[in-house]
């Protein structure tokens, strides 16, 4: 039957052990996320509907609540990847250094994200909460900062390892691979922090960035998120 076919059909499988691990939802609830700003921006700006545009703001306000709720508990997680970057004495010490600060500044960034969180349910208030949203995207740039500068350094390193090896009279294929696999993860996670700066630059209001702009940089960078951890899930 058809309904068999689609049902057993190893893509649907693959789906629902995406669907099932937190970092998958999370990654689509971020698409639409991101898709309602851009959008709720263009009716904005096209003179859309009104019901329209309080719909996708909505929509938008809804997941992001959503996922605030999935990041609970997740600033331990970076704490402990701090940690491990510390302990890490036999590292690179730029990309030590710049992997702590990373961590940190997200344990401070998603610890915050949490305390806005509560304050919006009313079942604790801040005193400041304006303080708090910027120092959130104060927090959240400076991770990405530090990621933005370890990868730079990363890939100035590799690239010189590459062409090291390149130089060599028996040249090593399987080093060559995995020195370029290594830079074409630099890369993707580089593009990623590129993109996804524009969020907290914009929410402190560095740069004036239009609203249309910073959905479709967030749209694209959950899409090259969620495409990685479709394949890491296949």
């Amino acid at each position: 039957m058809v309904a068999d076919a689609l049902v057993y059909h190893p893509t649907a499988a693959h789906l629902l052990l995406y669907l099932d691990s937190t970092i998958g939802r999370d990654k689509v609830m971020r698409l639409v996320q991101y898709f309602a700003r851009f959008y709720a921006a263009y009716l904005a700006r096209t003179g859309g509907d009104k019901a329209s545009l309080a719909a996708w703001r909505g929509l938008m306000s809804q997941f992001s609540t959503a996922r605030k709720i999935m990041r609970i508990g997740k600033p331990l997680q970076h704490l402990k990847a701090a940690a491990a970057a510390y302990d890490n004495k036999t590292a690179d010490a730029v990309l030590r250094y710049t992997a702590l600060g990373r961590q940190l500044s997200y344990t401070a960034y998603l610890t915050i994200d949490t305390l806005i969180f509560v304050h919006g349910t009313k079942l604790a208030t801040l005193r400041n909460p304006e303080l708090a949203q910027k120092l959130y995207y104060r927090f959240w740039l400076a991770g990405i900062i530090f990621s933005i500068s370890g990868a730079v350094y990363k890939h100035i390193g590799l690239s010189k390892r590459e062409a090291s090896l390149a130089k060599q009279a028996e040249k090593d294929i399987v080093a060559i691979k995995k020195v370029r696999a290594e830079q074409a993860a630099n890369s993707t996670q580089l593009v990623l922090d590129l993109l996804d700066s524009s969020i907290p630059v914009s929410g402190l209001q560095l740069v004036p960035i239009d609203e249309s702009v910073v959905g479709l940089a967030g749209m694209i960078s959950s899409l090259i998120g969620a495409s990685a951890q479709w394949k890491l899930t296949a």
